[in-house]
């Protein structure tokens, strides 16, 4: 008979894969698995040569399906009772649900490229100054917040003994072409020279013009021109004019939004609808600034505005998504408090209790985890509420609006809820949970007998027993029993690990 043909080189790689992967199955085993495998690669190899099949292709498919041999090893690996067994343990940890935790919030932030809403709140709340405050117009009856009539912001900067500077502005996304071919779409805000005395803003390049030019934010002057250092005097084309480029802002320069921006500066604006910030000069209250506005547009302009001027202070603005999670969180907590019949007296026999390592240990842990979760929510909620282009007053900030404190409830009812039940479900004294839930008792049989679950600690620190009905006379529902030095052999052979 002729001798077999040589192996290929690849159905020889495909068995160098099988020897490798086979370290990770157990001694037992490993011998077996290494037939099976070497056979199911050499009977395919055979059925597609003995039909004319083989080819450069197929033994690429026949390496890439050798690479299956890794989580089968694994497999095998994680199917031994030690490793089982092993693996429960850790999950019942507490430093895994820490760890967890830490890595959810470590991914979101990685998800979202360094939680930019979240530096740009606390930029912004850094960087400003009780002086700035935005103005715009809520009508008593009709829709929301709009804003105002160039007129009446016209009047104010002429009139006002309150104000030491007043910017209008118009926020819209509009198309960009720059001499060098570029075409982006930013933020651009149509505002006069005035605005960045009110800001203090001075530039990083160029000048602030005083009309018919633009300025550019430092992130569209990186990003479309690729940080070129002669971009002053440049054209760009927005709509069907063209103007020229006179100025680029600091890198740290932040008004409005944090997406990239352009400022185009006119003599006035000619548009009704006018956002507003100004400068309050320092000891004015909101009260007299108001009254004094209200006159100067009635007098002036003849217009109305009696309790349909709001005012949005910028320090007092960045804080209010904090606020709305602690409306939240006070709600949430006193509904968890409620539902899950937390007493006074259970928290002061609590604090009072004579174990005090035990009682500390649990307390951490508890803290620690409910932080871990509600900042979670905290960021998730700011993250993915506020657009790049929010704008921090009235409604315009989905982040400042009923959306958002609708995602906190939630989410923080959520978070405590789980807290208190995932505490409930844990060790007393190592904090791991509780395992090999056994059904006790009958259920039809309340009046003499209990019914419930029993769980033990894995370390045999204790029994936990759960009934399956509370009377209204047993406010200790869940019922703790620790256990005591005699039952530690029939749980953990090894001694009890802290």
């Amino acid at each position: 008979m002729p001798g077999s043909p040589p192996l290929p080189f690849s159905v020889q790689a495909c068995g160098w894969l099988v020897k490798l992967a086979a370290w990770a199955v157990p001694a037992a085993q490993r011998e077996g698995w290494k037939r099976e495998w070497r056979a199911e690669i050499w009977h395919r190899w055979q059925f597609l040569t003995n039909f004319d099949l083989w080819s450069r292709s197929e033994s690429l498919a026949l390496l890439r399906r050798s690479c299956g041999a890794f989580p089968d090893a694994l497999w095998c690996f994680a199917d031994r009772e030690s490793v089982r067994a092993r693996s429960q343990e850790v999950i019942r940890s507490p430093w895994t649900c820490l760890g967890a935790l830490g890595a959810a919030v470590a991914l979101l932030g990685l998800f979202t490229l360094g939680f930019p809403a979240t530096r740009a709140m606390l930029r912004t709340q850094a960087a400003s100054d009780r002086g700035l405050v935005f103005i715009w117009f809520h009508p008593v009856s009709g829709a929301g917040d709009e804003g105002l009539p160039a007129d009446a912001v016209t009047a104010w900067s002429e009139h006002s003994q309150l104000l030491s500077g007043v910017a209008p502005f118009v926020a819209s996304h509009r198309l960009l072409h720059f001499s060098n071919g570029a075409t982006v779409e930013p933020l651009v805000l149509r505002t006069v020279p005035a605005l960045f005395r009110v800001l203090n803003a001075k530039p990083h390049l160029g000048h602030i013009p005083q009309a018919n030019a633009v300025v550019l934010t430092y992130a569209l002057w990186r990003s479309a021109l690729r940080s070129d250092m002669q971009v002053i005097g440049q054209k760009v084309r927005i709509g069907r004019s063209w103007y020229t480029i006179a100025g680029v802002l600091p890198r740290d320069f932040y008004f409005l939004s944090r997406e990239r921006a352009a400022y185009l500066i006119e003599n006035n604006l000619p548009d009704a609808q006018q956002m507003v910030i100004a400068r309050v000069k320092p000891g004015v209250s909101e009260k007299r600034l108001d009254k004094e506005l209200t006159n100067i547009a009635f007098t002036s302009c003849y217009y109305f505005f009696r309790s349909q001027l709001r005012y949005s202070f910028l320090n007092e603005a960045g804080w209010i998504p904090f606020r709305l999670f602690e409306v939240a969180l006070l709600c949430s907590g006193l509904l968890v408090l409620w539902v899950s019949r937390v007493s006074i007296r259970r928290l002061r026999e609590f604090i009072r209790s004579r174990e005090k390592a035990p009682a500390l240990r649990r307390s951490t842990f508890f803290v620690a985890k409910t932080g871990l979760a509600l900042s979670l929510v905290f960021l998730c909620g700011l993250e993915w509420s506020r657009s790049p282009s929010a704008i921090l007053f009235g409604s315009r900030d989905p982040a400042a609006g009923p959306l958002l404190l609708f995602l906190y409830i939630l989410g923080s009812m959520g978070v405590l809820f789980w807290a208190v039940a995932d505490q409930r479900a844990r060790c007393r004294v190592c904090l791991r949970l509780l395992c090999l839930p056994v059904r006790v008792g009958c259920p039809g049989c309340l009046l003499l007998n209990w019914s419930g679950t029993e769980l033990l600690c894995p370390e045999g620190h204790g029994m936990m027993h759960v009934p399956d009905l509370t009377p209204s006379w047993e406010e200790m529902s869940d019922r703790w029993i620790s256990l005591d030095e005699s039952w530690k052999d029939l749980f953990a052979p090894s001694g009890p690990r802290s």
